[in-house]
């Protein structure tokens, strides 16, 4: 912002005094301060408020001489909030002279004061944790009690200090050893019963008295007991405490308390990075993540429209991730790469004789996403018997094998996914309309890279950090002007053609910095208009499989063919041609 003061700042142990983290200061980084709010410039924005003052900020706050000997004329900061809307702290800038920003930059500065927020709120929720985990370790070495963690093989996944005194052995022979040579007899008959019971129902048992256990070199000695259930993350764990007690009770429970505080805590990890393999913030794709986290939960039927190359499958398998069947299959089916006529083989599959080919019974792809998900991509494809057959799916949840008779029950959630319009197509009758409403139950719109181009530098500098390790290429960052040639350009092939872009790029890369050299993003290209002459989809991609056979000079396959730019198959782009009517000689 070519400004002279930059300061990002946190309250600094109450809410009227701040220290700063990160200050810059003319020319370089200067050391950090602490300084009180009251009657200062800063004040209102931790309050939460936006504060822009283009000129004569010094007179404006007579209260912080501070301004005036700096020199500083202007000033602009915004707020950092968490997720729950709490202030954090703020960023500023300031300058020696009047500034001046337009709409744009002020909302490209309020991000970055809302990216700074969640990474300071992160570091908060990282420092917590590791107290925790710091405090859960002091406690077991510090324990006059032995602690040992089991799982149901029986094999010690936990030894304390305490335990290695008692058992005369380090903690690093003992984990991953059976428990059971340290077991005597009686200390076997009292915990056999409940390890080796397949239930989670088990509960906790004492032995204050009368049982024994085994050192390592062989003793035997007398014991007081307990053996406690664990259950993390769906799996079975038992504690076994040893030796007093009233000190084995109490750090039983702090250790509880502190293995749950661990547990929230890292969970907590988990949701600042909601969704790991889909990357962007802006607003578009950020109301994406929203209707994920409403619908995956629910057995609802989710119908993904987008543009090809805008991550519908991601999509699909992050619903499917976070649902509960997320511990079974998601099966993907592109129906659009399917021929006609084995579609519905591929789907409900086929009884052995069923047509030719067909020498063996074959299960079809519901079945194999029973109790699971199923992907179905491009759906619009579907022949009309293929459509009939998944609205009784749907409907029943059962169906009949091609060339079979016996009719299958089948429990799978349906995620499908179109780049055509449905709805226009129930109209002309080229898709049943009970079929349409079924799958139509929780639509989600996938965005264009066009209506997110603020993702584009993260998704960028994201496939760039993937492929310079990938090809083993010491590239760092992409150079400024070659960032907004890719700002400017409309993407027709969304995040795919990124990707393949940055891919070739670092290829190509001679230096620390990628440069974009490919003509295709030279010019910035105007964006597409949204609403095409019919108002249809297949007009949208009829005109720009035209536009793209224009540029191959008709070829479709081969490395510089219609086919490799469109990111399709060359058999599906002919059937696409077929099913939009271009002739391919016309195209030329």
């Amino acid at each position: 912002m070519q400004v002279y003061f930059c300061f990002v700042a946190e309250f600094a142990g109450c809410r009227d005094r701040v220290r700063t983290l990160a200050y810059w200061k003319g020319l370089d980084f200067t050391d950090n301060i602490e300084f009180d709010l009251d009657g200062t410039v800063c004040e209102d924005v931790l309050k939460g408020q936006v504060r822009y003052y283009p000129e004569g900020v010094a007179a404006l706050f007579p209260r912080e001489p501070v301004l005036a000997e700096l020199g500083i004329q202007s000033y602009l900061a915004t707020p950092m909030t968490d997720r729950h809307g709490e202030v954090l702290g703020h960023l500023a800038v300031c300058d020696l002279k009047p500034m001046s920003f337009r709409e744009s930059e002020l909302a490209v500065f309020k991000i970055f004061g809302a990216r700074a927020a969640a990474e300071l709120e992160r570091l908060h929720a990282t420092e917590s944790l590791r107290q925790s985990e710091e405090r859960l370790a002091a406690i077991l070495s510090s324990a006059t009690d032995a602690i040992i963690t089991i799982d149901t093989d029986h094999h010690i996944t936990l030894f304390n200090q305490a335990a290695e005194q008692v058992f005369r052995c380090s903690a690093a022979w003992a984990v991953g050893q059976p428990f059971d040579r340290f077991l005597s007899a009686s200390f076997r008959q009292l915990i056999a019963p409940i390890v080796d019971k397949d239930s989670m129902e088990a509960q906790q048992i004492w032995a204050p008295e009368g049982i024994t256990a085994v050192r390592a070199d062989g003793e035997e000695f007398p014991i007081e007991a307990t053996l406690s259930p664990l259950r993390v993350f769906g799996k079975r764990f038992y504690t076994i405490i040893l030796r007093d007690i009233n000190e084995r009770e109490l750090a039983r429970q702090q250790i509880h308390r502190l293995q749950a505080d661990n547990l929230n805590l890292q969970e907590e990890l988990r949701r600042r990075q909601r969704f790991p393999e889909m990357i962007g913030d802006s607003p578009a794709i950020s109301e994406v993540f929203e209707q994920i986290d409403v619908v995956a939960g629910t057995d609802a039927s989710v119908l993904l429209i987008g543009e090809t190359g805008t991550g519908k499958e991601l999509i699909a398998r992050a619903l499917h991730e976070r649902s509960e069947r997320r511990e079974r299959m998601m099966v993907s089916v592109n129906c659009a790469a399917l021929p006609s006529e084995l579609i519905e083989s591929e789907l409900f599959g086929h009884e052995k004789g069923a047509f030719t080919g067909a020498t063996a019974q074959r299960k079809g792809r519901f079945e194999l996403a029973d109790n699971g998900s199923i992907f179905l991509d491009e759906v619009g494809e579907l022949t009309a018997q293929a459509q009939a057959k998944l609205l009784r799916i749907l409907q029943q949840q059962s169906f009949e094998r091609v060339g079979g008779s016996t009719t299958l029950h089948v429990n799978a959630r349906v995620i499908a996914a179109t780049n055509r319009d449905l709805a226009a197509m129930v109209k002309d009758s080229r898709f049943r309309d009970d079929l349409y409403y079924r799958l139509n139950v929780f639509p989600i719109r996938v965005p264009p890279l066009r209506e997110r181009r603020s993702d584009i530098p993260l998704l960028a500098r994201h496939f760039l950090h993937q492929f310079s390790r990938k090809l083993n290429k010491p590239v760092q960052g992409i150079e400024k002007e070659s960032l907004e040639r890719l700002m400017g350009y409309s993407w027709p092939g969304n995040v795919r053609e990124l990707q393949n872009a940055i891919e070739r790029a670092t290829i190509l890369a001679r230096g620390p910095m990628l440069s974009i050299t490919d003509p295709t993003f030279t010019q910035p290209e105007p964006m597409p208009s949204l609403e095409p002459s019919d108002g249809t989809l297949d007009a949208v991609q009829k005109s720009y499989i035209l536009e793209v056979l224009a540029k191959c000079h008709g070829k479709i396959e081969g490395r510089n063919g219609a086919a490799a730019m469109l990111n399709l198959k060359p058999s599906t782009l002919r059937y696409r041609m077929r099913k939009l009517g271009i002739d391919k000689e016309a195209s030329r």
